[in-house]
C-alpha cells in the first residue's frame, strides 16, 4: 500500500510512493522522474531516494565544525579537502536506520550491486540541466560502501568546476540542493540513450537511438562512438544507421569492492562481433515504443537512459530535452552577485541554512540585491554600447572554406561554426584557455568541464551526441564534433581551422591574425574580456562580517586594470585597496630587511619554519585585502649592503659582490639564499592557498640572468601557470633596451618601474627618495613607446607603475598596456581617467 510523503520522511522507497505524493524539493528531477516512470508502469530497476533534507543535515554541522581550518586567512580550499571533510560527517541515527532499512530491501538475501546517483533540486530553472556536473558511483555494494558513496555524491556539490558551471549560468548555487538516488543495478548487454526527437535538428517527426556493448557510462564520457539510429516516430521505420566498430565494452565484475569507486573492467569484443549492429530493426522499434509512451503521457520530448539484460528493456533515468540552439536558455544574475570560488560556496552554504533567521536575512539581501542592480541600469546600458561599437571596430573578414580545405568529419554534437587554434589535450590542463581555442579532446575527464565552458569549439574522435561532452557543449553554445575516429592523428596543436558543428565537419582556416588597427583596449572591449566590480551592497555586507574593503559599485569595468602599489601600510592600505584590481608589487626584499635578521641565520638556528611562517604571514596582511585579484611579489629591490647591516647579514653575503649590487644578480649570486625565499612564496601559494600569488624579480640585467633565474624557480617546482606569472621589473634604461631579449626568455609580462626609470634619466640615482624627477616628460613617454614596439607581439601583460602621474596614466591606456599601478590613495580617480580614455577610443573621439 502506498504512503502519503510527510515532512519527516527522508527515504522513498519505490513501492511505497506515488508521483502525486512527491515534489521536486523532496526528491529532485531524477528521482521525481523515475515514480513518475513507475506510475507509468515503465520497467525500472528497483530504487530509493534519500531526500535533500538530508543533504543539508549532513553537510551543515561537519561544514560548519571544520569552517575555521577550511577558510582561515582568507584561504580558498581544494576540492579533496571539503570532500575529506564531508566524509567525516554522520547520517542521524534515524536517516541511517532508514537507508539501511530500503538497502535491505533492495538487497533481498545478498547485497545488491547499486547506482549512486545525485538528484538535482533547483526549481527556479528546470532548463538548467546540470548534465554530467556532479559525481556518479556505480557499482556499489555492502552498506559501509553505500554510505561513503552517498556522501562522495553530496561532496560533488562542493567542487571548483561546479562553482565555475554555476557562476558560468548565472545561478547562486545556495539555491541548489540534492537528492540522492540508489537504484539496483542491471547486467546490461548492450546500453544507450533515446532522444524522442532529433537532437541536433530538432526534427519532431525524428527520434535518435545510440547504442554500445556493456555499460553504458561510456556513451556519457565519449570513450566509445555510439551506434546511431535515427527512426520515423510514425511508423517506426529506419530512416538512418550509423554502425561504429567497437572494440571493447566495460562489464561488471564480483571482485572485491572494498574501497574501490567501481569494479568494472573492459573486456575485447571478437571480431565477429566488434562490427555489428548492436540492436535489431526489432529491438530498436520496442525501446522506440516505450520511449514514445513516456513522451506521450509526460507530454514532453524525452531524454531516456535504458539497458538491455537477458531480452528485456529497463529505463534507468529519463529527463526533457529542451532546445539550447536557443541560446537564452537563462536569465543570468549579474556576475557580480554569482559564487565564484570554493570558499565562497562554503561559506554562503553554511550561511543559508544555519536556521531561519539567515534565511529571512537572505531574502533581504536578495531584494536589497535587485534594488542595486537596478540602479546600475544606465551604467550596463552604458557599457553595452561600448562593446557594441568595438566589436563593429574589430570585425575582420573571415575566408570562406570549400570542399578542398576539407580535414576530417565526424558527427555534429552542437550547431554552430567557429574558427580557431587546436589544443590537443589529454587530460585538465592548469592554462586560460579562450574562444579561440579549439580542443581535440583525445580522453575526456570531468575535470574537463571548465576548460570546455572557455574553449571556442570542441572535437572528439570518440564519443555520441548524448555524451557529456556533447550535452555541455550544446548547452552552452559550444560547436562540437564527435565520433571523428581520426581527427587526433591528422590535427596537431597549432593547427588552424574551421568546425562545422551543423554538418560534423572540420576545414583548414587561415590564421587570425589581429587588424592592426584594433587597439588593445577595443580588443577587450570586443571581447568583453572587462575587470568587473562586485557590487557595494555585498561588499558592504562582506565587510561587516570579516573586514573585507569596500568597492565602489558605479565604478565601471575596464580593460586597463588599475594596480595597487603598497605605498601604504596594510592597515591604512585597506581603506583603498577595494577597488584596485591588485597588487604591483609587495616588496619581499623590505619585509626581510624590516625583520632585522638574515634570512640564513635561521636556516643556520633550525628556525627557518617559524621564520618562514612570520614572512608569509606579512604577505598574506597585503594578500587577504584583495579577494583573489592578482598580487605580485618583488624579490632583488634592495641592495647588498642592506643585507649586509641584518644580524649575521656580512656571513651570509657573498663577500666578492659590491655593496651596490641588486636585482638578479644579488639573488643568482646567493642560490642558498634564494632557495629559501622561493620556499617561503610556496608555502604562501600551497599552504594558505593563494593561488593568486605571482613573483616578479628586479633588474634581470639580460635574456641569459632571467633563464637561469627561471631555472631555479624550476628547481623549486614553482613553474609559469594561468594563476603563477613571473614578470620582469625592469629598474633602469639599460634594460629598456634590452626589454626584447628579456621577454624572449619566456616570461609572463614585463613590470616598468618608471620611477627608477626616470630617477636616472633625469641624473638622479635610482633610489634617491629627495630627488625631484617629472613622470610627463615626452622622453618617458618615449620609453614606453619603444618598449610596446620591441615586445608587444612577445607579451600583452605590460604593468607601468605611474605613482599619480595623470597624463602618464592617460598615455598608458592610449598606448594600450595591460595594467598601471598607481598610489593606493589616487585607485579611484585613476579607475575613472581609465574608462574615461577607454571611451574615448572605442567612440573614436
Amino acid at each position: 500500500m502506498e504512503e502519503t510523503a510527510t515532512e519527516k520522511d527522508q527515504v522513498f522507497f519505490f513501492e511505497d510512493y506515488s508521483i502525486k505524493d512527491l515534489n521536486e524539493n523532496k526528491v529532485g528531477r531524477k528521482g521525481l522522474s523515475l515514480f513518475q516512470l513507475k506510475d507509468m508502469d515503465v520497467p525500472v530497476p528497483e530504487f530509493f531516494v534519500i531526500s535533500s533534507d538530508t543533504f543539508v543535515d549532513l553537510c551543515l554541522p561537519v561544514l560548519e565544525e571544520h569552517r575555521k581550518k577550511l577558510l582561515a586567512k582568507g584561504r580558498n580550499p581544494e576540492t579533496e579537502e571539503v570532500e575529506a571533510v564531508l566524509l567525516k560527517g554522520e547520517f542521524s541515527k534515524k536517516v541511517e536506520e532508514e537507508i539501511l532499512s530500503a538497502y535491505t530491501r533492495l538487497s533481498g538475501f545478498t547485497d545488491a550491486w547499486v547506482s549512486v546517483r545525485s538528484s538535482v533540486v533547483f526549481p527556479e530553472n528546470e532548463k538548467v540541466s546540470f548534465t554530467g556536473v556532479f559525481s556518479t558511483e556505480l557499482n556499489v555494494r555492502k552498506f559501509d560502501q553505500l554510505k561513503t558513496a552517498i556522501k562522495k555524491v553530496y561532496a560533488s556539490m562542493f567542487c571548483d568546476d561546479v562553482v565555475a558551471y554555476a557562476s558560468k549560468k548565472g545561478i547562486d548555487l545556495t539555491d541548489v540542493k540534492m537528492a540522492v538516488v540508489v537504484q539496483k543495478m542491471v547486467q546490461s548487454e548492450i546500453s544507450g540513450v533515446v532522444f524522442t526527437t532529433d537532437p541536433i535538428t530538432q526534427d519532431s517527426t525524428k527520434l535518435s537511438i545510440e547504442a554500445v556493448y556493456g555499460l553504458g557510462d561510456v556513451i556519457s564520457l565519449g570513450e566509445i562512438t555510439p551506434d546511431s539510429y535515427i527512426l520515423n516516430k510514425k511508423d517506426l521505420t529506419v530512416v538512418e544507421k550509423y554502425i561504429a566498430p567497437q572494440e571493447w565494452m566495460k562489464v561488471r565484475t564480483m571482485g572485491s569492492s572494498s574501497g574501490k569507486r567501481s569494479n568494472a573492467e573492459r573486456i575485447k569484443i571478437s571480431n565477429n562481433w566488434s562490427h555489428r549492429q548492436k540492436l535489431s530493426d526489432k529491438d530498436m522499434a520496442e525501446i522506440a515504443k516505450i520511449a514514445l509512451i513516456i513522451e506521450n503521457k509526460s507530454r514532453q520530448v524525452q531524454d531516456l537512459e535504458w539497458v538491455l539484460s537477458g531480452g528485456k528493456f529497463w529505463i534507468l533515468q529519463n529527463k526533457p530535452l529542451y532546445d539550447f540552439t536557443s541560446y537564452d536558455v537563462v536569465t543570468p544574475l549579474s556576475a557580480d552577485t554569482t559564487i565564484k570560488t570554493l570558499r565562497e560556496l562554503v561559506k554562503s552554504f553554511i550561511e543559508k541554512y544555519k536556521g531561519e533567521k539567515m534565511l529571512v536575512d537572505q531574502a533581504v539581501s536578495d531584494a536589497t540585491k535587485m534594488v542595486q542592480r537596478s540602479a546600475t541600469n544606465e551604467s550596463a546600458k552604458k557599457l553595452e554600447k561600448l562593446i557594441l561599437s568595438a566589436k563593429k571596430e574589430s570585425q575582420e573578414e573571415v575566408k570562406e572554406t570549400t570542399q578542398d580545405d576539407h580535414i576530417v568529419s565526424g558527427i555534429g554534437a552542437s550547431f554552430g561554426t567557429v574558427t580557431g587554434r587546436i589544443t590537443v589535450v589529454d587530460s585538465a590542463v592548469d592554462k586560460k584557455f579562450t574562444k579561440e581555442d579549439i580542443l581535440l579532446i583525445r580522453k575526456f575527464s570531468t575535470e574537463m568541464e571548465s576548460m570546455i565552458i572557455a574553449s571556442g569549439g570542441v572535437i572528439m574522435d570518440t564519443g555520441g551526441i548524448t555524451s557529456d561532452t556533447a550535452i555541455l557543449c550544446r548547452e552552452f553554445a559550444i560547436p562540437a564534433i564527435v565520433g571523428t575516429n581520426t581527427a587526433s592523428q591528422v590535427l596537431k596543436t597549432g593547427d588552424w581551422v574551421k568546425i562545422d558543428g551543423n554538418t560534423g565537419s572540420v576545414y583548414k582556416a587561415e590564421e587570425r591574425k589581429k587588424k592592426e588597427d584594433v587597439h588593445p583596449v577595443v580588443e577587450a572591449y570586443s571581447k568583453e574580456e572587462l575587470t568587473g566590480i562586485v557590487s557595494e551592497v555585498e561588499k558592504k555586507e562582506e565587510s561587516e562580517k570579516e573586514k573585507i574593503p569596500l568597492r565602489d559599485s558605479t565604478l565601471p569595468p575596464t580593460a586597463t586594470k588599475v594596480f595597487s602599489m603598497t605605498n601604504l601600510k596594510p592597515e591604512k592600505l585597506f581603506d583603498y585597496i577595494g577597488n584596485s584590481h591588485g597588487i604591483v608589487y609587495v616588496d619581499m626584499d623590505k619585509i626581510m630587511i624590516e625583520d632585522g635578521r638574515h634570512i640564513m641565520s635561521y636556516v643556520e638556528d633550525k628556525s627557518f619554519v617559524d621564520y618562514s611562517k612570520k614572512i608569509s604571514e606579512k604577505i598574506l596582511e597585503y594578500a587577504d585585502l584583495v579577494q583573489g585579484d592578482e598580487v605580485v611579489l618583488s624579490l632583488g629591490s634592495r641592495k647588498v649592503k642592506d643585507f649586509r647591516t641584518l644580524t649575521k647579514g656580512k656571513i651570509y653575503e657573498e663577500k666578492s659582490l659590491e655593496d651596490e649590487i641588486y636585482g638578479a644578480a644579488h639573488y643568482l649570486n646567493n642560490q642558498a639564499m634564494l632557495k629559501r625565499v622561493l620556499r617561503i612564496i610556496k608555502r604562501v601559494r600551497n599552504v594558505y592557498k593563494k593561488r593568486n600569488i605571482s613573483l616578479g624579480i628586479h633588474s634581470p640585467m639580460n635574456g641569459d640572468a632571467m633563464k637561469e633565474f627561471k631555472k631555479q624557480l624550476s628547481g623549486e617546482n614553482l613553474r609559469r601557470t594561468s594563476t603563477f606569472k613571473i614578470y620582469s621589473i625592469l629598474d633602469n634604461p639599460t634594460e629598456i633596451i634590452l626589454a626584447d631579449e628579456i621577454v624572449s626568455s619566456k616570461v609572463d609580462g614585463l613590470v616598468l618601474n618608471m620611477p627608477r626609470i626616470v630617477r636616472q634619466m633625469q641624473g638622479f640615482h635610482y633610489d634617491d627618495s629627495t630627488a625631484k624627477y617629472d613622470l610627463t616628460k615626452n622622453n618617458v613617454f618615449k620609453v614606453l613607446d619603444n618598449v610596446l614596439e620591441v615586445v608587444n607581439t612577445k607579451t600583452e601583460n605590460i604593468i607601468v607603475v605611474i605613482e599619480n602621474s595623470k597624463p602618464l596614466l592617460k598615455y598608458c591606456v592610449q598606448a594600450g598596456v595591460y595594467g598601471v599601478s598607481v598610489y593606493a590613495e589616487d585607485i579611484v580617480e585613476a579607475r575613472k581617467v581609465v574608462s574615461e580614455e577607454e571611451s574615448k577610443l572605442i567612440l573614436g573621439k
